[in-house]
């Protein structure tokens, strides 16, 4: 897996704003993860599953999809 942390990345230039898409399930690691990127000064949209991600990729385009990978796991049987 790779890691991407808002430290690693270049924040944007002045007077831009790039998005970040945050999909989580997780409420508490959606906040922090977003707390993290903001700080960085990026904006950021957050999903708390693949569909709801979908439909913010449908009115914008963000710069960087950050996804929790449990959430395309498949369920044990």
């Amino acid at each position: 897996m790779i890691e991407v942390r808002p430290e690693s990345v270049d924040p944007p230039p002045a007077g831009s704003s790039h998005w970040v898409l945050v999909v989580m399930a997780d409420e508490v690691k959606r906040r922090s993860v977003r707390k993290a990127w903001e700080s960085a000064g990026f904006a950021v949209e957050v999903a708390s599953n693949a569909t709801d991600a979908l439909e913010c990729l449908k009115v914008m385009t963000p710069s960087l999809v950050v996804i929790e990978d449990r959430l395309f796991r498949r369920a044990p049987r």
